[in-house]
């Protein structure tokens, strides 16, 4: 039998890649594949493009399949001889959520690939093998671009009969940039509820027994999400229909369905909200829906701290008012006093004109370090909360809470933590971190910044696109935390000092290692793990060498490091100032770590040790420019070449750092060590002049 699949296209050349080579490897031949394109100077909605490709279809079955979504090899195959053994009823097709390309489901680049996705019969079109007898005259109609499948599914609802498999998937790709490339349910519209309410009057004209039950339970799904605010589809809780007085769109549609059907929906919160809007009771189906949010999370209400932070937040916190003195501190969400937030405070006890208080979100292990006179708060704790909502200036190198809110009178400074060689946020094409909605996240968030620090030109040109960030909102003053790398004096007696300091041998080659994280190797939230990758007795190939190991904030455990150099090596990742790790080493080793541009000042050997460099460079992120070309080291993939690579001496690395020293201000920034005081002096002035 023959299949015809319609696939709507409008943009996203990288996903319609995907979706085709699922049906070119679905292990099934006689399929003809109608792509109907939208004209991008006039889009005329996935409606009109089904609706061009039914007309073109000769096949004995029809698919609906969208250009961002995907099968897996053979599953075409497996789809049409379950679609046979039942060729008078609809085949329905399991349906799965993912935000990752095909790629990365096949090869389980992450330990979850794919999710439940839970969407009303009524309003799934596609993953479904439809017998074209079925179809007749059907069509969907032109005039909405939201919801069209309604009219359609539901008059097919009425005539067949639907088989539901097993073990046949169909993945729907949920965009992982929904700023600049947001999917039908993702695009931002305020007249969501008005489309669903005409289409869902139409339905329900022709609803009768399977389709009318359908029609009310995708009605009690969809009207539940926009009265508790769900936001998804985007846009649907802020429909002007949902905050007037009067319902007379959602009375009229529901009118439509027999009220008896409407009786019969098991969920009894749903049934019960659809009557109050049935009634074109707003007021009533508003209480019923926060009830309803109030049980579903009654148990973490009263039971998770978490719950009852957040509350105090928002309740007591956000009421008090700003008080316009304090400054708020906090580097690498309180697990270090380190980075440019340290240099910047330290720089203000120093010089204090404006008689500022200060306070330090960082854990109670790292209050020792911190000087001066301030106060310390615990991350996630009541005391941090209230230090979120009061303090008039916010200094971070990194991203606020989700919960934050942005209040008028305060000035948030956000520093960053490095001048990137990995591709970041909207420069990333896939993103496999533990949060896959990590861009619409970013930008939520780095909306509240009031400026970012950028340390050189080349940050500020990459943090414009990569971040979106409005070039006026950058600030290039250099970075604070490399002013005391810069900063004259004698660096063998500096690197003595700091040896015995931290107890490091003072007549070996220290070799500090300090790697970057990799995005699929996700353990929990904000936790990945990294094996480290030397093989056992690799120190006994090095030259009387000591290891400093330095891993990225996010990565935990040490496994391979005893086997490995033996009592050679110590792990320093939990060190509050790497800057001491930088001035009392004599070489760097990283791999795509941002680390050797502070580095690369020092102006000594730095080797990249990029073991799955094409890996990492083509799949999980991507680089800004070509190592081999531009960075101030050699680039080696093997552990031998690594040995021979460390045995070198000194003055080998000289071309490769005189490479780099080329580009001048363009890498490095200013050349001063002025930093800390530009940016205290950029905060005070735009503070006074902007609050």
């Amino acid at each position: 039998m023959k299949l015809s699949i319609i696939i709507p296209y409008y943009r996203g050349e990288q996903f319609l890649r995907d979706c085709l080579a699922g049906i070119r490897e679905g292990g099934y031949e006689d399929i003809e594949v109608i792509v109907c394109d939208d004209d991008p100077m006039d889009p005329r909605g996935v409606a009109f493009s089904r609706n061009r490709g039914l007309e073109r279809a000769h096949g004995d079955f029809v698919l609906f399949l969208d250009s961002d979504d995907f099968f897996l090899p053979g599953d075409i195959s497996r789809a049409m001889e379950e679609a046979e053994k039942n060729p008078d009823a609809v085949t329905v097709l399991d349906l799965k959520g993912t935000f990752y390309c095909r790629d990365a489901v096949i090869e389980k680049r992450v330990p979850k690939t794919f999710f439940e996705l839970d969407l009303p019969i009524v309003q799934r079109a596609v993953g479904l093998m439809i017998p074209i007898k079925l179809i007749s005259e059907k069509r969907f109609p032109e005039r909405f671009r939201y919801y069209s499948e309604l009219p359609f599914m539901t008059e097919l609802l009425e005539c067949a009969s639907f088989v539901f498999t097993n073990g046949v998937t169909y993945y729907k790709r949920i965009h992982n940039d929904p700023v600049n490339n947001p999917s039908l349910s993702q695009e931002e519209s305020p007249v969501r509820i008005e489309q669903f309410c005409g289409l869902f009057l139409e339905a329900a004209g022709i609803g009768r027994s399977e389709g009318a039950r359908q029609l009310a339970l995708c009605a009690g799904d969809f009207f539940m999400k926009a009265l508790t605010n769900d936001n998804s589809p985007a846009g649907l809780g802020r429909s002007e229909h949902l905050t007037r007085g009067d319902v007379p769109v959602i009375k009229k549609a529901l009118s439509g369905l027999d009220i008896n059907v409407i009786k019969e929906i098991a969920d009894r919160e749903k049934r019960k909200i659809l009557r109050a809007l049935y009634d074109g009771r707003l007021g009533k189906a508003r209480g019923r829906a926060k009830r309803y949010l109030f049980k579903k999370k009654k148990k973490g209400l009263f039971g998770s701290k978490d719950q009852w932070r957040l509350a105090f937040y928002r309740k007591i916190a956000l009421r008090m008012s700003v008080k316009k003195e304090l400054v708020f501190f906090e580097s690498f969400n309180g697990d270090l006093y380190g980075d440019s937030p340290r240099y910047i405070y330290e720089y203000y006890i120093e010089n204090n004109p404006a008689k500022r208080r200060f306070v330090w979100s960082i854990k109670k292990e790292g209050r020792a370090a911190i000087p001066g006179s301030c106060g310390f708060v615990k991350p996630g704790t009541l005391r941090y909360m209230l230090a979120l909502a009061r303090a008039g200036i916010l200094v971070s190198n990194m991203r606020q809470p989700s919960w934050y809110v942005k209040r008028k009178g305060q000035f948030f400074f956000e520093t960053w933590h490095g001048t990137p060689l990995k591709r970041l946020v909207f420069d990333m094409d896939e993103v496999y971190t533990a949060s896959p909605g990590y861009k619409k996240i970013f930008y939520d968030q780095s909306r509240k910044w009031d400026y970012l620090l950028s340390g050189n030109p080349y940050s500020t040109d990459i943090f414009e696109h990569a971040f979106m960030m409005p070039k006026e909102k950058i600030a290039q003053l250099g970075y604070p935390r490399n002013d005391r790398l810069k900063a004259a004096g004698d660096p063998q007696k500096t690197k003595e000092e700091l040896r015995k300091k931290l107890g490091l041998p003072v007549d070996k080659k220290i070799v500090l290692y300090a790697p970057t994280w990799r995005d699929n190797k996700f353990k929990g939230s904000g936790d990945y793990e990294m094996k480290l990758p030397f093989e056992r007795g690799f120190g006994e190939k090095l030259k009387d060498c000591f290891f400093i190991l330095r891993l990225h904030y996010f990565v935990s455990g040490t496994d391979g490091l005893k086997d490995a150099f033996g009592g050679n090596a110590v792990d320093m990742s939990a060190y509050d100032d790497i800057n001491d790790l930088y001035l009392a080493s004599d070489m760097l080793v990283t791999d795509y770590s941002s680390v050797f541009f502070d580095y690369a000042i020092l102006g000594r050997p730095i080797v990249f040790y990029a073991y799955d460099g094409d890996e990492y460079a083509g799949e999980l992120r991507g680089l800004y420019f070509d190592m081999e070309k531009y960075c101030p080291g050699p680039v080696v993939r093997t552990q031998d070449e690594l040995a021979e690579a460390i045995n070198k001496d000194t003055d080998s690395y000289k071309p490769y750092l005189e490479r780099y020293n080329a580009m001048g201000d363009f890498f490095g920034g200013p050349g001063d060590a002025q930093a800390s005081e530009r940016v205290v002096r950029f905060i005070e002035e735009q503070y006074s002049t902007e609050m």
